[in-house]
């Protein structure tokens, strides 16, 4: 599993930031022996089976599945039960719960007042709530930074107010790094005895983190005393030694770029010169450019005036071709009309050399009619009878 900032994962994030997290977790185990335990946003899982140590259970809910798929395989347990829940609904039995851990999650919700509500209602009535979020004023106004996972943050009042809403007894503690110094055998003595100097300063806005227990009984409130976490990671000489060596590394690293970075520079400036000389040519260049640009500009002006003499003309010429057009368009008009008295006469003579080609038909009709009526006369006139009757004087001549 990633980590992306909204979640710890074990050997992805810096010492630092992970022991915060195992100290408010090895802080409940020494609260949580022998009970059942909901460890609400319970994250990657290495918390939940911290508690399970001691715990006689362990329900560890988160809304990712891929941390509950995490968790599963990497901090597994015979106690510890693993879902996959939403914190203003969980999968769990109303006073199903001995103490419920909620460990940085409610700067994360939304719906705040509603997860605390539902907090209430599975955990039993002499139970109790640990639960912890960072101090607004130090946490995002003191160092001008601002966690994009939260959506609302608390100081010191507002957190113990919201807490009391649902909580008649709500007891404070704050979590602090603390330089320490250390005698001792941890392989010898397991247990260690702090003393803890006078702290004039307000602990209460100065804090990095409020943890506090909450119930509804006083007599439900655990006996809490204060707890001091000495990570394996906490030989602050050693590391503060080591971390000289990794600066000095990060120094001779540096020192070798910044050398590089010399000779880089002394080429670039070689070439910078190179450039400064090339652009004084260039310059020159630019200056002969601008005296034959003004020459051309004066060549410029000149055809622009001979343009708008031309284009005078231009508008004179495209004036009387206007003129031409509509006189064309007239002429084509009356054409057309002319055109439509041409047809008409056409239909006319069309229909009187009709009448005059059935005249001639006739005529010719006629004609032939007279042709054999003349043959026939020619015939009469031949003919013996005809003769004799003339002679005889019967038939009068023609």
């Amino acid at each position: 599993m990633k980590f992306t900032g909204e979640r710890i994962v074990p050997g992805k994030v810096n010492a630092d930031l992970l022991n915060e997290h195992f100290c408010r977790y090895w802080f409940a185990q020494l609260l949580v022996e022998g009970k059942a335990v909901l460890d609400m946003g319970s994250g990657a899982g290495y918390g939940s089976q911290i508690l399970a140590a001691k715990a006689s259970s362990v329900v560890a809910v988160d809304l990712s599945e891929e941390a509950v798929r995490y968790a599963r395989k990497k901090y597994s347990g015979p106690n510890i039960y693993t879902v996959v829940g939403d914190g203003c609904d969980l999968p769990l039995a109303r006073d199903s719960v001995d103490v419920i851990i909620d460990f940085e999650l409610i700067e994360h919700l939304k719906k705040q007042r509603m997860h605390l509500v539902e907090l209430n209602r599975v955990l039993r009535s002499d139970g109790f709530l640990i639960i912890s979020t960072p101090n607004r004023t130090f946490y995002t106004e003191e160092s001008n930074q601002v966690n994009p996972f939260h959506t609302q943050e608390f100081d010191l009042q507002e957190f113990i107010s919201f807490l009391k809403s649902t909580f008649s007894c709500v007891q404070l503690y704050f979590q602090n790094h603390l330089s320490a110094l250390f005698i001792g055998n941890p392989a010898l003595v397991q247990e260690a005895i702090t003393q803890l100097e006078e702290n004039s300063q307000d602990v209460e806005t100065t804090s990095n983190y409020f943890v506090a227990i909450c119930s509804h009984h006083q007599e439900s409130q655990p006996l809490a005393r204060n707890f001091c976490l000495l990570p394996s990671t906490g030989n602050l000489l050693r590391e503060q030694q080591q971390s000289i060596k990794r600066l000095e590394k990060r120094v001779w690293e540096l020192d070798s770029v910044l050398t590089k970075l010399q000779r880089e520079h002394t080429k670039r400036t070689d070439w910078s010169l190179q450039l400064e000389r090339q652009v004084e040519q260039r310059d020159q260049v630019i200056d002969g450019l601008v005296k034959e640009f003004e020459s051309r500009s004066g060549w410029a002006h000149d055809l622009e005036g001979q343009v708008k003499e031309k284009g005078e003309v231009l508008l004179k010429l495209q004036a009387e071709f206007d003129d031409r057009t509509r006189w064309a368009h007239d002429l084509e008009g009356q054409v057309n009309e002319k055109g439509k008295v041409l047809l008409k006469l056409q239909a006319e003579f069309d229909d009187r050399n009709k009448v005059l080609l059935k005249l001639q038909a006739e005529f010719d009709d006629r004609n032939n009619e007279l042709e054999q009526l003349k043959a026939k006369l020619e015939v009469i006139n031949q003919s013996i009878f005809y003769k004799l009757g003339k002679a005889l004087k019967f038939i009068s001549p023609i």
